[in-house]
């Protein structure tokens, strides 16, 4: 399996995750009358998660950044940590000049 389908499966089982996550945040507000900060908590990080990997999937498959997402100045992207996953999943052994 090549670096990009790992990631493309990386990313369809944490989309899986999220929407259980929400789906047992929707039930928990439904049963009870408060709020549980751990859910939030739970599904911001994997939403931060999510986002990063997928930018660099689809940077990896030569989309421009500009192309992705156009966030905010308050909400822009850990860039260091999306070249380190785009670094994780790039072949190594790979002769550019060979063409």
């Amino acid at each position: 399996m090549s670096y990009l389908a790992n990631l493309k499966k990386y990313l369809k089982e944490q989309v899986v995750i999220i929407r259980v996550t929400k789906k047992e945040l929707k039930d928990y507000q439904k049963s009870h009358s408060g709020c549980d900060n751990s859910f939030f908590s739970k599904l911001y990080k994997l939403s931060q998660n999510y986002r990063h990997h997928h930018i660099a999937y689809s940077m990896l498959r030569g989309k421009s950044y500009e192309t992705i997402e156009r966030p905010k100045k308050s909400n822009m992207p850990n860039i260091p940590l999306i070249q380190e996953i785009r670094d994780a999943h790039t072949e190594k052994n790979v002769c550019i000049s060979a063409s």
